[in-house]
């Protein structure tokens, strides 16, 4: 009875926020209605989703629904509705976040001087709420259906055929990369809203660096990349936020990894530089195109944005590190050469020399 509850609960939310979205984007967001619809829809496939999830409590309507013949075929029907209304709200929030951003930007410009303030004011409004409920109606059922798909992948539900199991690790993939997707732009608004936590306290800088590495070692396995130690002091004392500099070195990481050959090898150092550590990362991909390194840091910049890019990621990654960086009053910057990789590398002040840095800094 319970469970018949909570999915009734969930499915009447789903039917508000598809109809408050459709009412809002015929209302209000006109000018911003690339990818709503994207969002719209996302949103009614989840609804649909739920509504399947209820008609399993009842027998009687069963009928009207093509259930299934086995366990997994159910969980599979199901499956669209809910990962195919996560992707679709998804890839609409890469649309129309951008857009708006990008009218934010003009305004702080003085470029779009005619547009009604008040009204923009309220989309901003509208744009955080909307961040908000993504937190809540997204990224959590998000981590569970990754959970879920984890046991079928482990063969608790028995042996599944290949092509099935081949489905299975597509759908994994995704719904992770959709995780790291929905944390990046839930990081950008905090950042942007002020609302960014830091609890800063003296740490041991190779400690941290050390224990990213391992914690990034599996994914640089996966793309045959090795992680080298070249230069490590046994002690960098330094006063950081370690989550949050450890969140800088997985993305430094997983960078280098994505963007190496098979086969090839990620140097990782820290050395004094200027009154401060300075952490590098050198890969040996194919480096940085000249007319990308100047907008390397911007918010959804890629140097291959086009829709047959063969590395994906989503343009946030750097401009949050140039982000946290900053809060520790510390620098990133790069160098890199075409056919011979690049080096990422940041600064953070060594502990005598950040004395004025606040134990916690929001």
């Amino acid at each position: 009875m319970t469970d018949i509850i909570l999915e009734t609960v969930r499915a009447l939310v789903l039917a508000s926020l598809t109809v408050f979205l459709i009412i809002k984007g015929r209302t209000r967001l006109h000018p911003f209605s690339k990818g709503w619809g994207v969002i719209v829809v996302g949103f009614a496939l989840l609804l649909f989703g739920s509504l399947l999830d209820i008609t399993d409590n009842f027998e009687g309507l069963n009928q009207y629904v093509v259930i299934g013949d086995t366990a997994v075929e159910a969980f599979l029907e199901k499956f669209v509705g809910y990962l195919g209304g996560y992707i679709l709200v998804t890839i609409g929030l890469f649309m129309w976040v951008p857009a708006v951003d990008r009218m934010a930007t003009e305004i702080a410009r003085g470029k779009a001087a005619e547009h009604d303030v008040t009204h923009l004011k309220e989309l901003g409004r509208l744009k955080s709420e909307f961040v908000s409920t993504v937190s809540h109606e997204l990224r959590t059922p998000l981590t569970s259906i990754k959970g879920a798909l984890g046991l079928v992948r482990s063969g608790i539900t028995g042996q599944l055929p290949d092509r099935l199991k081949a489905m299975l690790e597509i759908a994994y993939a995704n719904s992770d990369r959709l995780i790291r997707l929905i944390n990046d732009i839930l990081d950008i608004e905090k950042i942007e809203a002020g609302k960014m936590q830091f609890t800063m306290a003296t740490e041991n800088l190779s400690d941290i660096v050390r224990k990213s590495i391992s914690a990034n070692q599996t994914y640089a396995e996966d793309r045959d990349v090795e992680f080298v130690l070249d230069n490590f002091p046994a002690e960098a004392m330094v006063v950081v936020d370690k989550d949050r500099l450890s969140q800088v070195m997985a993305n430094l990481l997983s960078n280098a990894a994505k963007f190496s050959p098979r086969g090839g090898r990620v140097g990782i150092s820290i050395e004094p530089h200027e009154g401060s550590f300075r952490v590098s990362v050198k890969d040996q991909g194919a480096g940085i195109p000249e007319d990308f390194k100047p907008r390397i840091f911007e918010k959804f910049s890629q140097a291959d944005s086009s829709d047959t890019r063969t590395v994906s990621g989503t343009g946030l990654g750097l401009s949050i590190c140039k982000a946290i960086l900053e809060h520790h009053r510390g620098d990133i910057g790069f160098s890199s050469d075409s056919g011979l990789g690049s080096t990422f590398f940041f600064d953070v002040p060594i502990l005598e020399m950040s004395p004025g840095l606040d134990r916690r800094v929001q």
